[in-house]
């Protein structure tokens, strides 16, 4: 059962990379409605409604993806190539394909990041990323800052730590998710928490962005990479991994993990 799901995983994504081709993609941004139109979908509404998205299938035997006006435009468009994956991963009888099964879901978020960032695309574009690349490219592929760079990290062709903390009311900050890293192991652990009394914790409240550099992980690791505070979270992007240079370091990485120093 577990190698017919990987079979079948396989076959949707490479449908979904053919998809390009013959919708004649050329170029971000994926323009996802072409795409839609070409499998069927005949009806493509933006309601008031408490999901994000929503695959009714017609009596005709066509799509209608309704999508919620609420949610913001980058939103809108992972939702639609969401749903576009479930049509591509549909079959009679196959119940592990249906709309709320776990494999289902991970599969159609997979197929939504092919289609809104197709690896061709962005090859050229991965060597020195950080915040700010990222930013850029989430601006020309319309996808969110944290999806794009979840995706650049998932393909494998930069090392890195994408963390994303949540703010706390005692201002705290919280690690939420550290959806994706690829070269090194993030120096933190998920539900990991900063003290708000520690200095570049209340820097972080002060400026919307900036470097950063963390010493203190065990083993005296030292981290770098930089940060942007978004509207509800603060996404952390580490870039390297490093060994500590002097005795001064190697006595600050001793420091209790979220008590090193964050600011270069």
């Amino acid at each position: 059962m577990a190698r017919d799901a990987t079979d079948k995983a396989h076959r949707v994504m490479q449908a979904a990379r053919r998809l390009l081709d013959t919708c004649g993609i050329e170029r971000p941004p994926v323009d996802l409605v072409r795409i839609a139109r070409h499998l069927g979908v005949q009806r493509i509404r933006e309601l008031d409604i408490r999901l994000d998205g929503q695959l009714v299938e017609l009596a005709d035997g066509g799509y209608e993806v309704i999508l919620s006006r609420n949610a913001p435009h980058t939103r809108r468009r992972f939702t639609l190539a969401h749903e576009i994956g479930h049509i591509l991963a549909a079959s009679p009888g196959d119940e592990s394909m249906n709309c709320g099964d776990a494999a289902a879901e991970e599969l159609c978020n997979r197929v939504a990041a092919e289609l809104l960032i197709p690896e061709r695309f962005i090859t050229d574009r991965a060597a020195g990323m950080d915040v700010g690349t990222l930013r850029r490219l989430a601006t020309r592929f319309q996808c969110s800052l944290e999806a794009t760079a979840w995706r650049v990290l998932n393909m494998g062709q930069v090392a890195g730590a994408l963390l994303i903390w949540r703010p706390l009311e005692d201002g705290k900050l919280e690690l939420s998710a550290s959806p994706r890293t690829f070269g090194f192991a993030t120096p933190f652990e998920n539900g990991a928490v900063l003290d708000g009394a520690v200095p570049f914790v209340r820097q972080l409240t002060a400026q919307s962005e900036g470097p950063v550099t963390y010493g203190g992980a065990p083993g005296g690791r030292v981290y770098t990479g930089d940060y942007v505070r978004l509207n509800k979270v603060l996404l952390m992007y580490l870039t390297s991994e490093a060994r500590p240079r002097s005795s001064k370091t190697r006595r600050r990485s001793s420091a209790a993990p979220g008590q090193g120093e964050l600011f270069s």
